[in-house]
This record gives C-alpha cells, structure tokens and sequence, in this order.
C-alpha cells in the first residue's frame, strides 16, 4: 500500500497556507477583536485527539495515503490561530466554517487535480472532523459561516456525532466514486478537469 510522504508533506503544507490566509480576513471584520497568543494553551493530548479522529473518519477512504491526510489535516486546521501570534485584531477560529471547507477542497483539488474528489473530501471532511472533536471537548461555539455570518452558533454536547458521521459518509461517497462504485458526475468533473482517484 503506497503511502507517498512527499505528496502528503506538500498537500499539508498548502492546506495549512490555505488555513492562515484564510483567517487573516478577520481582520477586515467589524467584529475583530485583540486576539491572545494561543501558546498558553497547546495541549499535546489535544493535538492528538485531533489526529487520532481525523484518521478514524479517513478508513472510509480505504487507503493509507488518505487515513494519514484526514488526520493530518484536523491538525493543522488550528493554524488559523497563527495569527494569534501576532497580537492584533482579528476574528478567531476562522477555519472552524463550511466556507474555509469549501475553498480549502476546492484549491487542494485543483492544484492537484489527478487526485479528484477524493482529496477534496478528505480535506472539506476534516473541517467537520475537526469541529466534531472540539465538541466534544467542551468547545460548542462555532463562527460556522463565517465570512459571510460571522456570529458564534451554539451547538449541543452530542452534536459532535453528526459533524463525524457527516465525515465519514463524504470521504466515503468520495471513495466509491473514485472506484467507479457510483455514477461519475460528469458536469464537475469536466469543469475541473478532475480525474478518478488511483490509488
């Protein structure tokens, strides 16, 4: 089973890029406000939570190379918070949204098109990974549409079932699409120029 570090090390990075300059439209808010350094609060469990969930929800790939980006991406996904590091006034957890989801799928699957909707959805999956694993560590507020909506939306403690379910069923949706498993989607296909995932 190919694992290929090198095409994961380079989707991360440009995933993580995608994640900080996405948050830095916060800054823009009127909402904004003086954001604290995050050091104080790095928390290795936490960070391997993360991992741990994002590849539980990347087995529906059915493949290493994907198991390990699903995990890696629920990770980096808190790098929205670099900006934090810069003390200025911003508008936090901007990457925790069904928008940052959307663009970020949009651009991995575009810059690395031969991988199709497969990496798409690994990586729009990892966003709802993500929210489903703070949920369930207590954190409920959530800027869900943010840029377009940018008040906080409350979800309950046992919400973070939905955000992984919705995951899992995605990546695998992705999957068999990729196989040939359910009809191609030509229109998308076509306009993106995206290929069958071959693993």
């Amino acid at each position: 089973m190919k694992i290929d570090i090198g095409f994961i090390l380079k989707v991360s990075i440009l995933y993580g890029t995608v994640a900080v300059s996405f948050s830095t439209i916060g800054v823009l808010f009127p909402e904004h406000e003086l954001l604290g350094t995050p050091l104080g609060s790095l928390d290795l469990s936490h960070i391997a939570g993360h991992a741990i969930w994002g590849m539980m929800a990347g087995i529906a790939s059915l493949s290493l190379r994907y198991i390990l980006l699903a995990g890696s991406f629920a990770v980096i996904l808190d790098s929205d918070h670099l900006i934090q590091l810069l003390e200025i006034e911003g508008f936090a957890r901007m990457a925790h949204s069904l928008p940052f989801g959307i663009i970020s799928a949009l651009i991995l699957m575009l810059t690395f098109r031969k991988r199709g909707f497969l990496l798409g959805a690994v990586s729009f999956s990892a966003m709802l990974v993500h929210i489903s694993f703070d949920i369930l560590g207590g954190s409920l507020d959530f800027p869900l549409f943010t840029p377009f909506y940018n008040s906080l939306l409350r979800f309950h403690n046992a919400d973070w079932v939905l955000f992984q379910v919705a995951a899992v069923m995605i990546i695998a949706l992705a999957m068999m699409h990729g196989k040939g498993m359910i009809p191609r989607i030509s229109i998308p296909i076509r306009f993106f120029g995206l290929r069958r995932e071959s693993n």
